[in-house]
């Protein structure tokens, strides 16, 4: 998740490995009633032909406008309310950090999320900041599992949003695979 001195983070390590795209993937929590878990949304794509060639020609990846939030959007009516307000359909927490480390470099940077959670789901927000460092972005198992063995009964809170979560990375990967796939054999195509 973003945090202080992300930027910068990011542009140091992109200065020491150059690439010519970036293509940030993972999760994001519905705005918009209409997005489902797993459904796939595109951002930028623009900005990298070979990503528009490739999103341009699947049905099952739309193209949105993101949000990106500092805080987790932990209830129903929040992402709703957001949702309005902002004319998003989908909002994650990395976007505006990443895309402004690479513009800072003059990389072209694309998106892809899968939605992990439905816009009117609420979120055990407590439990997933327990699961991130803020100050340092690191994950902390051993505090969330700490905090559930002395709270058994909030697993039941966690386990909608693990179940979403689960599924709609499998859906993310397989996207992100079929992806470099598609771009391996149009290299190996045009290298014959």
């Amino acid at each position: 998740m973003g945090h202080t001195g992300l930027v910068e983070k990011i542009t140091a390590w992109l200065e020491s490995h150059p690439c010519r795209a970036v293509l940030l993937a993972g999760l994001a929590g519905a705005l918009d009633p209409a997005w489902e878990e797993g459904d796939l949304s595109s951002f930028q794509a623009e900005n990298w032909d070979e990503f528009q060639h490739w999103t341009g020609g699947r049905t099952d990846i739309r193209p949105g406008q993101w949000h990106t939030a500092h805080e987790i959007i932990d209830t129903g009516e929040a992402k709703l309310a957001l949702g309005k307000r902002t004319g998003c359909g989908i909002v994650e927490m990395e976007w505006d950090y990443v895309a402004e480390a690479c513009g800072k470099l003059r990389i072209p940077c694309v998106g892809l999320r899968a939605v992990s959670d439905h816009a009117n789901k609420p979120l055990p927000t407590d439990l997933f900041l327990l699961g991130c460092d803020r100050e340092t972005g690191k994950s902390t198992p051993l505090k969330i599992a700490l905090h559930l063995a002395l709270r058994p009964w909030r697993l039941w809170e966690l386990l909608p949003a693990v179940a979403g979560c689960t599924y709609a990375r499998e859906v993310m990967s397989n996207a992100v695979v079929d992806f470099l796939d598609g771009l391996s054999r149009r290299r190996q195509g045009s290298a014959i």
